[in-house]
């Protein structure tokens, strides 16, 4: 991965087949899919502040108006921060083994894979490394992109369909393939030739929350 060291947890881990997290945690992560797989996930789209509660009592922490769709999947609801209109589409897994932060009106479209573990292989144990995502406010994360652990979206930015990003992607920039690397700068409209808009808003038919 390109993100460095410092920005990733190595997790306690006894031998290969041992797991890292506490039996507190097992059991609470046990209730959680319990919980996601008959009060979650069958709601429909207009629930939001259904799910937004579920995800609340689970430990998340949200503020203002966020929208999570149904069929979207969180692995640790208390490891998640939902600020005002971020949105989490249709299919995306929030693998959040370490916190993901989404900041307001950030779009994360369907299927994304918000991956925030994976394995030291430098290691036989194959002991687990964390990681926290964060993806700024006003970013796009195109359908079907990987998000690795430890990466920063900054804001504004767009991360292209299908993209795996194994590093920081720079504010206000448009980003895609495999590794992403920057494209150009994100502009609006007149501004094409000017400076870049720092509050554009998105317009998401699948993350707007019944008005």
């Amino acid at each position: 991965m390109g993100v460095p060291k410092s920005h990733l947890t190595l997790m306690r881990q006894d031998g290969q087949f041992a797991s890292p997290w506490s039996l507190a945690t097992r059991l609470k992560g046990a209730l959680w899919q319990l919980a996601w797989l008959t009060l979650f996930r069958p709601t429909p789209k207009p629930m939001i502040r259904w799910r937004v509660l579920l995800l609340r009592l689970f430990g998340a922490e949200i503020t203002g108006r966020p929208f999570i769709a149904s069929s979207a999947i969180v692995k640790m609801p208390w490891n998640l921060v939902l600020e005002d209109r971020a949105c989490i589409g249709p299919g995306a897994n929030v693998y959040n083994l370490g916190r993901v932060v989404l900041k307001s009106r950030s779009v994360v479209a369907q299927e994304v894979y918000l991956c925030g573990g994976a394995h030291d292989f430098s290691d036989p144990r194959l002991p687990l490394v964390t990681g926290e995502i964060v993806v700024g406010a006003d970013a796009f994360l195109g359908v079907r992109a990987l998000i690795l652990p430890g990466v920063v979206v900054g804001e504004g930015a767009v991360v292209g369909a299908g993209s795996v990003v194994t590093s920081d992607v720079p504010p206000w920039t448009i980003c895609a393939g495999n590794p992403c690397r920057p494209i150009k700068p994100r502009v609006f409209g007149a501004q094409s030739t000017g400076s870049l808009a720092t509050n554009a808003p998105h317009d998401s038919s699948t993350c707007l929350p019944p008005s």
